[in-house]
Formats: C-alpha cells, sequence, structure tokens
C-alpha cells in the first residue's frame, strides 16, 4: 500500500513539473516589434493635450511667490477630459506652506468640488509645483474653458495656524 502511495506521489509531482515548464519564448523572448508600435501609435492617438503658457505672477511677497504657468488640457479614450493648471510655488517662510485651490470657477459657473484636487506641501525655502487637476466625472458637468478661469488660492501653515493669505486668481482666454 504503502509503494502504491509513494508511486502516486512521484507521478503527480512529475507532472506538475512538466505542467510548470517554462521556455524563454513563453516569457517573451521574442517579441513582435510591429505589434508594439501601433500600440505606441494606438495610445499616441487616444490621448491629445491643449496647452497653454500663461507664465503670470499671481503673487510675490515677503511669505510667498506663486507663479501661473500654464493651462493644460487633456482628453483621453479611457481615462476622459481632464485640466491641470499648474502653478510655480515659492516658499520664503521659515515653515512648511500647504496651497490649496478653494472657489474655482470656469465660465462664470462654480466647478464642482467633486471634480477638484489640489494641496501641495512646500518645505521652508523651496519651491514645488502645485497643480490644480479638474477631472470628467460621470454625472457632472465639466467645464469647457472658453472664457474666463477663477479661483483662490488659500495658503496656510499647519506649524502656525496664525498664518493664512487668500489670493484670488483671474484669467481670461
Amino acid at each position: 500500500m504503502q509503494k502504491l502511495l509513494y508511486l502516486i506521489s512521484v507521478t503527480s509531482l512529475l507532472l506538475l513539473a512538466a505542467c510548470g515548464d517554462t521556455t524563454e519564448e513563453d516569457l517573451g523572448g521574442n517579441v513582435d516589434t510591429d505589434t508594439t508600435n501601433e500600440n505606441t501609435e494606438q495610445q499616441a492617438e487616444d490621448t491629445s493635450n491643449n496647452e497653454k503658457e500663461i507664465n503670470e505672477v499671481i503673487v510675490d511677497n515677503e511669505n510667498v511667490k506663486v507663479t501661473l504657468v500654464k493651462i493644460v488640457s487633456k482628453s483621453d479614450d479611457i481615462w476622459g477630459n481632464s485640466v491641470e493648471v499648474v502653478y510655480d510655488v515659492t516658499n520664503k517662510r521659515s515653515d512648511n506652506i500647504e496651497v490649496q485651490a478653494r472657489n474655482v470657477s470656469v465660465d462664470d459657473r462654480m466647478v464642482d468640488e467633486t471634480l477638484l484636487s489640489m494641496s501641495q506641501e512646500v518645505a521652508p525655502g523651496k519651491s514645488a509645483t502645485a497643480t490644480l487637476t479638474i477631472n470628467e466625472f460621470e454625472g457632472y458637468e465639466f467645464p469647457k474653458f472658453e472664457n474666463n478661469f477663477e479661483m483662490t488660492l488659500h495658503i496656510f501653515s499647519w506649524d502656525n495656524m496664525d498664518y493664512t493669505e487668500e489670493h484670488p486668481v483671474s484669467i481670461t482666454f
């Protein structure tokens, strides 16, 4: 009985080992470059960008310098539409600051906060890119960016709760 059990165990192990055998070809040793190029071209067609260079200083005081660098509209067949409003922020303070977006409106209509994302921490004496991202979500009106863009830059410090600044941003297209 033990010999039969041993024989079945060995046979099972050999069968499992044979099923798990892989070769270099199985692991992608031969890659079809034509297919790879077609996929890259397809991805490029699926995504299109529209960039507006702004380079406007929003605030430059003893605490911070903030420049609105550009507004980038993106359209992607998979991820949908999005807009990125890119700021360059320099922290002149001796404590960390946080930069956030408030009261965002496009074409004189408020943008639902569900679509918005922006919060950037900047260390003392450092610069950072702060990006307001507006993503298209089903069930929410996505702005067209035809006439104007307005928002309030809210700057504060978690280290010093007495410090806060708000600066209006207004761009006409």
